[in-house]
């Protein structure tokens, strides 16, 4: 991944069972998703912060140590992150993203979580894209 290291992505004990192995986990194109996101913003993104003291650990990869864990979930799948883009807050981040969802930089990107104060993401296909539901 260009923007993004493993810690970024995946809760701690799987950071420190797989280390950079923890990629490996995810959908390929997912991963490109939220690079690409985070070129298409130009800002800092943050999925998880764990490791720098933060309380983020599940924004990306779920498994069953999740205490939600939810085993249909695109997150369990490595298909899906939650997020803060710097400088925007969640319904702008979306707004940017649907009003811009041509840019190729977008076009993983299927559907959208609305009406939370984050930004969800994933690539469960649908048949328009971007999709926003509520969960």
């Amino acid at each position: 991944m260009k923007y993004f290291h493993p810690y970024e992505i995946v809760d701690r004990a799987t950071y420190d069972r797989f280390g950079i192995a923890s990629f490996n986990l995810f959908n390929p194109d997912a991963l490109q998703a939220l690079d690409d996101l985070r070129e298409f913003f130009d800002a800092p993104v943050v999925v998880n912060n764990w490791k720098t003291g933060g309380s983020f650990q599940w924004r990306g990869l779920r498994n069953s140590r999740y205490p939600k864990f939810n085993p249909g979930s695109q997150h369990s799948f490595g298909n899906a992150f939650d997020l803060d883009v710097h400088g925007y807050t969640a319904e702008e981040a979306r707004a940017k993203i649907i009003e811009n969802k041509d840019s190729p930089l977008l076009s993983k990107i299927m559907r959208l979580e609305g009406g939370v104060n984050w930004v969800h993401f994933d690539l469960l296909p649908v048949i328009n894209r971007i999709y926003v539901f509520k969960a």
